[in-house]
């Protein structure tokens, strides 16, 4: 599902944190996405957490009218079937005009892959 933060026209800077809270293997990468399909990758996980701590990922003026596509790759494989159904992950936007806002993974985000993987791609409007 589609969410929306509203950035402002000024020169603010923007921050983003994702926590990931999962039994399995997660990554994560950010990417900001404008229509005709230009990405930029702009923040990755370090760790095998999924987690980004918060970064500034740009200023309000740059990012408006464009979206963040956080993509989560988790591998579960590893783990007990029992712990997959097991997994928060949030989103947490800072500094526009929205101010201090926090998106939950939404169950049309999800993909299911085969061998116990899953692909969780959350899209936030920047406008």
């Amino acid at each position: 599902m589609k969410r929306t933060y509203i950035t402002g026209e000024d020169d603010n800077t923007i921050s983003l944190g994702v926590k990931v809270q999962t039994a399995g293997i997660a990554c994560t990468t950010v990417y900001s996405a404008r229509s005709g399909g230009q990405q930029l990758k702009i923040n990755d996980s370090a760790d095998d957490s999924g987690a980004i701590r918060e970064a500034v990922i740009g200023k309000a003026s740059e990012l408006r009218n464009s979206y963040l596509l956080i993509i989560t790759m988790i591998d579960r494989a590893v783990i007990d079937p029992t712990e997959w159904d097991n997994l928060l992950i949030r989103y947490h936007i800072n500094g526009g005009y929205s101010g201090s806002q926090v998106f939950n993974h939404d169950i049309d985000d999800t993909k299911l892959l085969p061998n116990g993987k899953m692909l969780i791609i959350k899209p936030i409007e920047m406008k």
